[in-house]
């Protein structure tokens, strides 16, 4: 994954997911959930509780949006 990419995720405001190496998957529900430190090489992902995790880009795998051809999100 690239930091443009996840940008562009973010931007978009829809609700996505990452998918990380080891098959773990982090939910964005919305923007507010995820930071991109300038010039660093991870983000950082929040959960409903004000935990977070910090995810390095080189071990994600993909994106995967969370919302269903009906507009619903996905569960």
């Amino acid at each position: 994954m690239t930091r443009q990419q996840i940008e562009s995720a973010v931007a978009r405001g829809t609700p996505f997911s990452l998918l990380m190496a080891d098959g773990r998957e982090y939910r964005i529900p919305h923007p507010d959930y995820i930071s991109l430190p300038p010039k660093a090489a991870h983000v950082i992902v929040y959960d409903d509780e004000g935990h977070f995790t910090v995810l390095p880009l080189l071990t994600m795998t993909g994106l995967q949006s969370t919302i269903t051809d009906s507009g619903a999100q996905a569960k």
